[in-house]
This record gives structure tokens, C-alpha cells and sequence, in this order.
């Protein structure tokens, strides 16, 4: 089964593709569930979930990559999305608590 990669400051972490749609789903679940008054500070959240789907979706296996670094710009960027990943990992399926972690170790390392 193909893998892309998630990658922030040089550090790169693995995950099957199929994984990595559920992953971007969860995550989208947890901000989906913030009040709407929050979002608008953090869109570029929602808009980096948005190219990231569209490139899991249009991408060929094992190129949906997600590069965070366009992403998390600042600390306060970086900060807030761990919290959102931290939520993520908390209420996703079992299955995926692993997966959700890999996107915090590629933040931490």
C-alpha cells in the first residue's frame, strides 16, 4: 500500500494513504466542531485542510503529501494546530490514534 509523507522543519513522518484521508477527516471534525467566532482568526486552518484533501484526492498514491511548514508560519500556528491534533488523537478511532500521533511527532522531533 502506497505512503506519503508529512513533513514539517525537515522532519518527515509516514502514513498509508488510506489512513491519511481518515486522519484529514478526523482532524476536519475536531475544527468543524469550534465555534464559528474562532475560525475566522485560524482559516488558514481550513484552508490547509482544504488543499490537503484536494490533494489527497487528485494526487496519485503515495504523493498526498502534507507539508506543514506553508502552514505553521508562526508558534501560535504551530501551537494551535497541535491542540486541534491532540482533540483529533482524543476522539478518533482507535485505528487511528497512531496515525494522529504521527502528525504530532513530526512537530515534536
Amino acid at each position: 500500500m502506497a505512503q506519503s509523507a508529512i513533513r514539517y522543519a525537515k522532519q518527515t513522518r509516514y502514513i498509508q494513504d488510506a489512513q491519511l484521508g481518515r486522519g484529514i477527516h478526523c482532524i476536519f471534525k475536531v475544527v468543524d466542531g469550534i465555534r464559528s467566532v474562532e475560525l475566522i482568526e485560524y482559516e488558514w486552518l481550513l484552508n490547509a485542510l482544504n488543499e490537503w484533501w484536494s490533494d489527497f484526492e487528485d494526487m496519485p498514491p503515495g504523493l498526498k503529501d502534507i507539508e506543514l511548514d506553508k502552514w505553521l508560519t508562526d508558534v501560535n500556528r504551530k501551537d494551535y494546530f497541535y491542540s486541534i491534533l491532540i482533540k483529533a488523537r482524543e476522539k478518533c478511532d482507535e485505528s487511528l490514534k497512531e496515525e494522529i500521533s504521527k502528525f504530532i511527532e513530526v512537530l515534536h522531533n
